[in-house]
């Protein structure tokens, strides 16, 4: 039985593959079912919906988008809304205005540290047209020699409250969660992990979130039973991926295995859908 993976990264933001490529690998690991998740950007969705029909893979458009949560960065993944919607297109590039805002800053705070870096490095590295993020310029510091590997930029330099770090203010859950209604979408708390409390989670359930991501290489089983009993007990949809970038040390061993069923998947695609009815129904009164 063919599998779903609804947190996956291409080249457009910090993924390694295509997404061509990216299509074509997920084809060989038998999913049936994948979402394209770049961080805040929903440029790969086209060529790979183009390159999915040949491949007979469903594709569910995604996005991760970085958003406030009390004061601090989290992630949140959007499902199913139209790639075309004005509202999500102004609104990823007003994300996309402040990741090159904050890569911009980071650069600066590394250069006062002594680090020999520029922007334009980080640029080079991003590619033309992808979203900018922090593994960048991590990338960049390796490269140059700085540290062993990306993972040790980040606990040293890049990491959240590292010397490096650069805050932006980014929308809140609430904003990010009525935006996704409006564009016919659902929202789902990404990676949870062990970073919310009961407390937290309560904020994100009355903050309008429709699921949450259960399925990760970072939740071990008692965390993914955790977070689907949370789901359950709060009338809440699942979902699940790899998380795949292409350059991580167990990337490869995940695609493919750390996955949902289509089941799961399908029911993350019909509620978007049934959002987007509710929308079709209130523009005919």
């Amino acid at each position: 039985m063919k599998k779903a993976d609804l947190h996956i990264h291409t080249t457009v933001s910090d993924g390694r593959l295509t997404p061509t490529e990216l299509v074509r690998e997920a084809a060989l690991r038998d999913l049936g079912i994948i979402a394209l998740t770049d961080h805040d950007t929903i440029d790969g969705i086209s060529e790979a919906q183009k390159v999915a029909e040949e491949v007979d893979i469903e594709i569910i458009p995604g996005v991760e988008i970085t958003v406030d949560f009390n004061g601090k960065e989290c992630h949140v993944l959007m499902y199913g809304f139209s790639p075309d919607n004005p509202q999500i297109k102004k609104f990823l590039k007003e994300q996309q205005n402040i990741r090159v805002y904050r890569a911009q800053k980071i650069v600066g705070n590394l250069k006062k540290l002594g680090f020999d870096i520029s922007f334009d490095e980080v640029l080079a590295r991003a590619g033309l047209g992808a979203s900018i993020a922090r593994p960048h310029i991590a990338s960049v510091m390796v490269e140059k020699g700085y540290a062993g590997n990306t993972k040790e930029v980040f606990l040293r330099y890049l990491g959240n409250n590292r010397p490096a770090y650069f805050k932006c203010e980014y929308r809140s859950v609430p904003e990010v969660s009525e935006l996704a209604r409006d564009a016919g979408g659902v929202l789902f708390l990404a990676h949870p992990g062990v970073f919310y409390s009961e407390k937290d989670l309560k904020v994100m359930l009355d903050a309008g979130i429709d699921g949450v991501e259960y399925v990760h290489p970072s939740h071990p089983y008692e965390l993914q039973k955790k977070y689907h009993n949370w789901a359950d007990k709060n009338g809440l949809l699942v979902s699940g991926g790899s998380d795949y970038h292409g350059y991580r040390y167990d990337d490869e061993c995940n695609l493919g295995i750390v996955a949902i069923s289509q089941h799961e998947a399908h029911k993350v695609r019909d509620a978007a859908l049934e959002h987007q009815d509710v929308l079709t129904v209130a523009e005919e009164k």
